[in-house]
């Protein structure tokens, strides 16, 4: 969620800041904020909507500063207003804040700063953070930072200013994401890599529980002991136009059309079991005997799609969505083994359950898109997907870069537990038609069946097996982004009570690639129809009935495989259905890209 921005160094800082705020606009869309050090002085401008609005705000303010921080915000405590925006000053305004997180203790903490007379601005939980280090007694601005982070509980990555410390930024981090950027003209503080493109040349991912202190010469670490420690950079390996919508007029339409990329350069990287399946211990695969697959959104979506191909090849396998792992009753299972999915490498529930697992002694698999995320330090093996950095807050090619790596992990599973040659399972040759034909796919029908779900009131996608899976996230995808109520359920369960929903005011859009289950799903398309609702078949198949008002033709391919295709004009119908509402299809309502709170 959210996103924290901070500049100190010899360009002007407001336009670094707000440059910065602007790429970082995914993180969180509801107000935007920034604060400088102006004359000695903490000067707070921010603004209830997007970062555009604070530009505009800014045009004629702020000129000759050097030091600031900035912060784009999605809401969580407190609604989207010009009082809940960040950054947030303390009372007496000494001290600037801007925080990303969760501060489960905030209402205590609250309570006992008013008892001291304390009078709150805000309705957030992070004015606390600058109210507590105003009234901390001790000595140095760091012992102050420590102290806080004594205090606080839940998840937090912060960025402070001290007035009578121009020029100079602190910072601290706990299970939210923080990196620091190193540049000829600076350093840089973003809590996403993304916003630091094109401004620096290096970058150091700060650790848990890491203070940093940075200034116009250098950057120092410390341990939450306060012990100095070595600062270790990486190089900045992506460009402007790894993350620039180029001619596309949405980020979600361009990665859209990169699905065959994403899909293409996972391939690679799972290509003859070398990397990274090399690393995977040989007896801790052959002998798992219950294997967990755990993630949030699409990367449950994608678990599921996973757990179908799993079973077809013997091995037992549960999905679990994070947020339910966490807190439902643990049953050790002999041998068992869990994988964990997100895009982000970042996603709060994700991260907590795979702590969960370790506690517990699971051996832990991640699948990621950022080889720099949090989940990839604490997991003890990780299966990069190579979709490239995704903008939009729908995930669209990630889920078929997942999916692909998932594909390929099962296949190797099977393959140890069976004592086959890997090299003669490998799915490259099967995956790379699947990009062939997605490269050259027409979706001329998608705008027709946009504008039919516009005229109607209700939307469900139905699916037997694993076309269940890919019409979950189908639905997924057309609610998050267009804000019309769409359901997605088993073609089998319509009549337990769904077919009372369905009249001629109806869309009922079934994905049906599974030739032993084709039939089955004929049969729930008779029903549905019968009761005057439009049915659109997403299939291979050649089809002629009177039951379909729309076909939407997709290539064929393996049928293991064949969610790779049909979640595709899937994806292109939510976001032509989004543009035709006149909405904004890469910020979705009271949606954000990384969920890094519960």
């Amino acid at each position: 969620m959210c996103g924290i921005i901070g500049y100190v160094g010899k360009l002007s800082a407001k336009n670094e800041i707000l440059a910065g705020l602007k790429m970082l606009e995914y993180r969180g869309y509801d107000s935007a904020g920034i604060c400088c050090f102006e004359k000695g002085e903490l000067k707070l401008i921010k603004k209830k909507g997007k970062v555009d609005t604070l530009i505009e705000v800014c045009k004629d303010k702020l000129k000759d500063v050097h030091c600031g921080i900035g912060h784009t915000r999605w809401a969580t405590h407190g609604d989207p207003s010009d009082k809940n925006a960040h950054p947030f000053l303390s009372e007496n305004n000494n001290v600037c804040i801007v925080h990303n997180g969760i501060i489960e203790n905030f209402e205590t903490l609250k309570g006992n700063l008013q008892k001291q007379g304390v009078r709150f601005r805000s309705e957030t939980d992070s004015e606390v953070i600058a109210q507590l280090l105003q009234k901390s007694k001790c000595e140095s601005e760091l012992k102050k930072v420590q102290e806080l982070s004594n205090m606080l509980v839940g998840s937090y990555a912060i960025a402070i200013l001290f007035k009578g410390l121009e020029n100079q930024i602190f910072a601290i981090r706990k299970n939210s994401p923080l990196i620091v950027g190193k540049s000829k003209d600076g350093y840089y503080l973003s809590s996403d890599v993304n916003a630091l493109v094109d401004k620096t040349t290096e970058y150091h991912i700060m650790e848990e529980d890491e203070i940093v202190w940075i200034d116009n010469e250098d950057c120092y670490a410390f341990n939450k002991n306060l012990q100095a420690k070595e600062i270790t950079y990486l190089p900045m390996n992506l460009s402007k136009q790894d993350i620039s919508r180029g001619t596309f007029e949405h980020y979600m339409l361009k990665e859209i059309m990169q699905v065959p990329m994403a899909i293409k350069m996972t391939i690679n990287e799972c290509e003859s079991i070398i990397n990274p399946y090399n690393k995977l211990p040989k007896d801790l695969i052959r002998d798992v005997k219950h294997l967990t697959i755990i993630g949030c959104g699409t990367a449950f979506n994608a678990g599921m799609t996973a757990e179908h191909y799993a079973r077809e090849r013997d091995i037992i396998v549960e999905c679990v969505y994070a947020s339910e792992y966490r807190y439902r009753k643990f049953l050790s299972q002999e041998n068992e083994l869990c994988i964990f999915i997100s895009q982000s490498g970042e996603t709060a529930d994700t991260i907590e359950a795979l702590k969960i697992a370790k506690e517990h002694q699971i051996p832990t698999i991640v699948i990621t898109n950022v080889s720099t995320s949090t989940i990839n330090k604490l997991a003890d093996y990780v299966i990069p997907t190579k979709a490239g950095p995704e903008i939009a807050v729908a995930s669209t090619k990630a889920y078929n870069a997942q999916i692909t790596a998932l594909y390929n992990l099962m296949d190797y599973i099977y393959c140890v537990k069976n004592k086959i040659n890997c090299r003669t399972c490998i799915l490259k040759d099967k995956l790379y038609d699947v990009v062939n034909k997605l490269e050259n796919y027409n979706f001329d029908k998608i705008d027709e069946l946009s504008q039919l779900i516009l005229e109607n009131e209700r939307v469900f996608f139905i699916g037997r097996g694993v076309d269940y899976a890919t019409s979950q996230e189908a639905s997924l995808k057309l609610k998050e982004i267009s804000n019309i109520h769409s359901e997605s359920l088993y073609a089998g369960e319509l009549k337990h009570g769904t077919l009372a929903l369905i009249d001629e005011n109806t869309v009922v859009i079934v994905i049906a690639t599974q030739k032993h289950l084709f039939d089955k799903t004929m049969n729930s398309i008779y029903e549905i129809k019968a009761r005057g609702a439009k049915v659109v078949l997403v299939t291979q198949f050649d089809v002629q009935t009177d039951a379909i008002d729309m076909l939407i033709s997709i290539p064929t391919t393996d049928q293991a495989i064949m969610a790779e295709i049909s979640i595709y004009p899937m994806q292109m119908l939510a976001y032509k259905t989004a543009v035709l509402k006149g909405l904004d299809p890469d910020k979705p309502r009271n949606l954000a890209k990384s969920v890094t709170v519960e």
